[in-house]
């Protein structure tokens, strides 16, 4: 049995960040029903897209099709949400109370729905109505003013939407506080993120110390603020990432690379010193290194019990050993997706069904939620709501 078994979710989202929230729960054991348009999300892609961005953030889901914009196709997730657990949407903030599924008018309906929100910006505040993205919030949060090369004034992104996926999670850790408390009280809630704010609180170290001394965080590269060598660093055939944030590691990581020596030079004796003159201790590792392999350097490190890893591609990332040991990876419907990265040993975490297509599951899920035949077939001939059309899968 799964941790979230019998909660019903309906899933009111496009792009990343809402789906990315039920994409968790669904994972958790959520019974997730997707809600699109019938003409279907715009990260689906093109018919017979070799590879469809909309797959890996809906698997795990049942997929209806519901045209939001007429009265008929909003009275039905009205009616949905009359049994519904939980509703997330991550619609501009106005949106869903125009077409009457605000939280106010399904609180209406259902007093225990837990109802969350995701938007670029939030719910008050002078940018409530703007549009956000992910890296519209990288940038106005500061993560891309201490991204990317020190000295160097090209703004750069982190390589994956974090602001997104911080937002998406942030709002599932929030629903099932909110359920939580629905629990003990009966009551549901309005749960609200947005994508600023949760990359804001992700420069959780560059905020303190902003906070603590004044100091606005500039870019470094690789290199860590407080401690050195904590970096990239260059090899034989590639670079690797060592960490030795502590005097005792810094012995240790001198003897794996047979230079005791470095450790007594008075530039690089002490933390504080490594970091002042860490331009200088890294061209003297790096003389050393580019004398052998990344994985010889990695089993020298490793006897000495220094952290340090290899900078690997996303192909390498997923035939290392440790990462097939922790069965990452999932395989459904002949297809292989990334589960949560959630360690439930009562309740696993499961991969049940692959990404849907648009408005496959429209008669089931409506049917279940005591639709007749005739009334389904009536919204399909009407137009606000529609059933599979099928797609060329990746």
């Amino acid at each position: 049995m799964s941790a979230l078994a019998g909660l019903r979710v309906l899933d009111c989202t496009h792009v990343i960040a809402g789906a990315w929230c039920s994409l968790i729960l669904a994972d958790l054991g959520a019974d997730v029903v997707k809600i699109e348009p019938p003409a279907g999300e715009t990260t689906r892609g093109h018919p017979g897209a070799t590879f469809r961005a909309f797959d890996f953030v809906n698997r795990n889901k049942r997929a209806i099709a519901l045209d939001l914009t007429t009265e008929a196709g909003a009275a039905v997730v009205r009616r949905l949400a009359e049994t519904a657990d939980v509703f997330v949407e991550n619609y501009r903030p106005g949106s869903l109370d125009r077409m009457g599924l605000g939280y106010a008018a399904l609180k209406a309906i259902n007093p225990q729905i837990v109802y969350a929100s995701v938007s670029g910006f939030g719910l008050d505040g002078p940018y409530r109505d703007r549009g956000g993205f992910d890296l519209i919030a990288q940038a106005m949060s500061g993560i891309m003013s201490f991204t990317g090369e020190e000295g160097s004034d090209k703004p750069v992104a982190a390589g994956v939407p974090i602001s997104d996926l911080n937002a998406g999670m942030f709002a599932a850790i929030g629903v099932l506080a909110a359920l939580r408390h629905r629990d003990a009280t009966g009551e549901g809630q309005h749960v609200e993120t947005s994508l600023l704010e949760s990359a804001l609180a992700y420069t959780v170290w560059e905020t303190g110390m902003f906070l603590t001394t004044g100091e606005v965080a500039k870019r470094q590269g690789t290199r860590h603020r407080l401690a050195a060598p904590y970096e990239a660093l260059k090899t034989a055939d590639g670079h690797m990432v060592v960490g030795v944030n502590n005097q005792r590691l810094w012995l240790r990581f001198c003897a794996a690379l047979g230079a005791p020596e470095l450790a007594e030079e008075d530039a690089f004796a002490r933390p504080n010193r490594r970091v002042r003159n860490r331009d200088a201790l890294q061209a003297r590792i790096e003389a050393i290194l580019v004398a052998d392999t990344t994985a010889n350097w990695m089993a020298k490190l490793e006897a000495q019990g220094v952290p340090a890893g290899p900078l690997n591609t996303i192909a390498q990332a997923w035939d290392d050993p440790q990462v097939q040991a922790r069965g990452l990876l999932a395989e459904v419907a002949g297809r292989r997706f990334v589960r949560t990265p959630i360690k439930l040993y009562a309740t696993p975490v499961a991969l049940n069904r692959g990404p849907a297509e648009v408005g496959e599951h429209t008669r089931e899920v409506l049917a279940e939620a005591g639709f007749s035949g005739e009334e389904i077939e009536a919204l399909i001939a009407g137009g606000a709501a529609a059933v599979e059309r099928r797609e060329a899968s990746a």
